[in-house]
């Protein structure tokens, strides 16, 4: 299914090296991912989340205080399936919590499946390549997805940026793109401590793919409570407040050593016809 990022032509593999028929070769990291990203697609030296932001996402989800979310989606995958046998991609996939659980959740259930996680960040992709081994691991960028066209009958999009025609092309006809967002009320306790005044706005995307036919948004609400001190940092450093957050309101957080969350986002079902 792969595609040479340069020409578009297939890969093939031989050994440890992929190659296309124009010569253009890339070889497998020791830790067993493949970097078909370019460099002109690069927006700093090293684009994406960090070595740090991506280790407190693992810490964080691996106590699976996010488990309601990934649940939600393998259960819509498993029900809306056509077959069982499944090519699908995890577009944006971080570390790999939701793509290896989604792996685990199909195989349990007698369902055969090729998976990608595809990221930009190249410190989230060694790290699910060092934690999931059954999963190909692409770094690359959503708006040059290295498949083949009309290759995959899933894309999943967990929290990432959402490029409608790079999904467009590598969904078959009938496939399915699942778009996580973030809910109205969703880690509504945590932005209570840090922020004075708490905005409570969220995002559908169902406005920006007209081009896909939208079959149904599934919300999923519920509570977890967080007991360590250690996961409300860490939760906090793999969210964007990390980044615009007066210090006064982040002290005040840090100070916990417990804090119930709302866990609110909206699970959006697209069909390309």
């Amino acid at each position: 299914m792969k595609i040479c990022p340069v020409c578009k032509e297939k890969l093939v593999r031989e050994n440890k090296t992929y190659k296309c028929i124009n010569n253009h070769c890339f070889d497998m990291a020791k830790q067993g991912y493949l970097n078909l990203l370019l460099s002109n697609q690069k927006h700093s030296k090293t684009p994406g989340d960090d070595k740090e932001m991506v280790l407190s996402r693992k810490r964080f989800l691996e106590k699976d205080y996010y488990k309601i979310i990934s649940d939600s989606v393998n259960n819509i995958v498993f029900k809306l399936r056509d077959s069982n046998s499944l090519e699908i991609l995890d577009i944006g996939c971080g570390e790999g919590y939701y793509t290896g659980r989604l792996k685990k959740f199909l195989d349990e259930n007698g369902i055969e499946s090729n998976i990608t996680g595809i990221d930009i960040s190249k410190e989230a992709i060694i790290c699910g390549a060092k934690t999931y081994k059954d999963i190909d691991w692409i770094v690359a960028s959503a708006t040059n997805i290295p498949l083949e066209d009309e290759s995959l009958d899933y894309i999943i999009c967990m929290f990432a940026k959402i490029i409608p025609e790079e999904k467009m092309r590598t969904l078959k006809k009938g496939g399915k793109l699942i778009i996580v967002s973030t809910g109205e009320k969703h880690l509504i306790e945590l932005k209570e401590v840090v922020y004075d005044k708490v905005r409570t706005e969220f995002y559908s995307p169902v406005k920006d793919l007209k081009i896909f036919k939208h079959l149904e948004t599934v919300n999923c609400i519920g509570k977890s409570f967080i007991k360590e001190n250690e996961s409300i940092k860490n939760l906090f450093d793999m969210t964007p407040y990390k980044w615009r957050s007066p210090k006064e309101g982040v002290d005040r957080l840090f100070s916990l050593d417990n804090l119930e969350i709302t866990i609110d986002v909206n699970i959006d079902i697209f069909q390309k016809d």
